[in-house]
């Protein structure tokens, strides 16, 4: 009876220390998805900001060639 105590007490303590393992690699995991999926938002969000700041650049040149356009049109018609 002592003896299989001994086992059973020594089996525990095993599952217990490969469940504490299995755990601390979990967590690894974890906290490398984590700091892949920032990486991967921070670079969408550079990616965000440079497009959106080339769409403005893009409408500013569009509006002062219409207004370009309509100031011709005008000096054209005074003539």
């Amino acid at each position: 009876m002592q003896l299989q105590f001994k086992e059973t007490k020594s089996l525990l303590q095993k599952e217990r220390e490969a469940a504490k393992r299995e755990a601390e690699r979990v967590l690894v995991i974890q906290e490398t998805l984590v700091t892949s999926l920032e990486k991967k938002i921070d670079e969408t969000e550079k990616r965000y900001v440079e497009a959106n700041k080339l769409g403005e650049e893009s409408l500013k040149q569009a509006l002062d060639a219409e207004l370009k356009i309509i100031q011709l049109k005008t000096s054209m018609r005074r003539f």
